[in-house]
């Protein structure tokens, strides 16, 4: 079964969750894991998948516009209704804490409502880690803007890396589960 894991990055930061994104869906035995940037992807392709994942960074608490254009492009899927009953699941980066990733990751869910997909939230055990990096839309993390343009690029910690990995997986079995 085909995950399909899709990111709109500006600045690689988003790219980056979204490989522990794809690293956990492909821990599901029977996934074929798709990841790719929606600048190199068709709509068409995601008729064969069972689940879609997808993601963007924040600008101002709104999905970039990248995202933006690939959602404008998802009317015929929508007229004909390819993507009902698929499995769906959102992650999001921004580069402040009160930078609207809640925000974000719920606009990012609209889309996969209107197209009637069934939306994974991102709950599990409570935990420390979870309870101050966690979000039940969606995989996130906050990574500050590097200080320059020479400065390495900032990427998330390793515990919202651990979170999206787990949250790629909890949407890949649902994904598996939902289309036997």
């Amino acid at each position: 079964m085909k995950i399909y894991v899709l990111h709109s990055s500006m600045f690689g930061h988003t790219e980056v969750l979204g490989t522990a994104v794809a690293d956990g869906a492909r821990e599901v035995q029977g996934a074929e894991v798709v990841y790719k940037s929606v600048d190199d992807v068709e709509p068409e392709e995601l008729n064969e998948a069972a689940g879609i994942i997808w993601g963007s960074g924040g600008i101002f608490g709104e999905p970039n516009v990248k995202m933006s254009t690939f959602f404008s492009k998802l009317g015929y899927a929508w007229f004909t209704g390819a993507l009902q009953g698929k499995v769906g699941g959102v992650f999001a980066t921004t580069t402040t804490q009160h930078g609207g990733v809640e925000n974000v990751c719920r606009a990012l869910q609209t889309p996969m409502f209107h197209h009637g997909m069934i939306v994974v939230s991102n709950t599990g055990a409570i935990s420390p880690e979870r309870a101050q990096y966690g979000c039940p839309y969606g995989a996130v993390a906050v990574v500050p803007t590097e200080e320059s343009k020479e400065a390495p690029m900032n990427k998330p910690n390793d515990t919202e890396m651990q979170l999206a990995r787990e949250y790629g997986k909890l949407v890949a079995e649902a994904a598996i589960k939902l289309s036997k």
